[in-house]
C-alpha cells in the first residue's frame, strides 16, 4: 500500500536551548492572577511586552516567522504579529479546559515549568466521522485526539482553530506556561479577483 497523508495539521515544536533565567521565572510567577476555567491565568494579557521577557519575545517571534514562512509560503507581503500573551498556572488536580483561540491565526505555548515525566498537551480532531469504528490500535488516521509530552523551555505552535486542553495535572509541581495569539498584517488575496484584503 502506498499511503499518503494529505491536508495535515501543522503542529511545530521548538526548543530554547538558552532557556529563561531564574529572575525571569520569578517575574512570571509573581504576576497577579485570577481564576480561569479549571486553573489560573495572569491578569496581564501582554506579558511578552515586559522588559523582563524581551529576549524570550524575540526568540518566539523569530520562530513564529519560521513556522509561517515554512508552512504558508506566502506570495504577497503579509506577516504575523503578536496580539496578546498571558501566563497559565495549573496546580495538582487542576486542568485547562478544552478550547480554541478565536480572533487569532496562529497560537502558541511556551513551557516555563513543567513535570517532563507527567505533563502533556492534548489536541483534538473535530472532523466529523459518520461511522464510529472502534480501533484496536490508534494511529494518526483513526485517532480523535493526540497528546504530546512536554519539555521545559519548549515552544509549540499550531493553528488557533485547533482544539486543545490540559487534563488534570497529577504532579505536585505547579505547571507554568506562557500562551499567545497572533494575527496577520499586509495584503491577502487579489483585488482583481475580488478577494483582496488589506490588513
Amino acid at each position: 500500500m502506498n499511503l499518503n497523508s494529505i491536508f495535515p495539521t501543522p503542529v511545530a515544536w521548538f526548543q530554547n536551548d538558552s532557556g529563561i533565567n531564574e529572575l525571569q521565572k520569578k517575574y512570571v510567577k509573581s504576576l497577579k492572577r485570577k481564576n480561569n476555567v479549571g486553573n489560573e491565568i495572569s491578569l496581564d494579557r501582554n506579558v511578552l511586552e515586559s522588559k523582563e521577557l524581551k529576549v524570550l519575545k524575540n526568540w518566539i517571534v523569530n520562530n513564529i516567522n519560521i513556522y509561517f514562512e515554512e508552512i504558508y509560503k506566502q506570495k504577497s507581503k503579509v506577516e504575523l504579529y503578536l496580539t496578546q500573551s498571558w501566563c497559565n498556572y495549573t496546580k495538582e488536580n487542576q486542568h485547562h479546559h478544552k478550547h480554541r483561540h478565536p480572533n487569532s491565526f496562529i497560537s502558541g505555548v511556551y513551557y516555563i515549568d513543567v513535570n517532563e515525566e507527567k505533563d502533556k498537551i492534548t489536541f483534538f480532531n473535530d472532523i466529523y466521522k459518520q461511522l464510529n469504528i472502534e480501533a484496536s490500535e490508534y494511529n494518526l488516521y483513526n485517532s480523535t485526539s493526540w497528546f504530546f509530552n512536554l519539555k521545559n523551555n519548549s515552544l509549540v505552535l499550531f493553528p488557533s482553530s485547533l482544539e486543545h486542553m490540559v487534563e488534570s495535572v497529577t504532579s505536585k509541581t505547579e505547571r507554568v506556561s506562557l500562551s499567545f495569539n497572533t494575527f496577520l498584517k499586509g495584503y491577502l488575496g487579489q483585488d482583481e479577483s475580488a478577494t483582496g484584503l488589506h490588513l
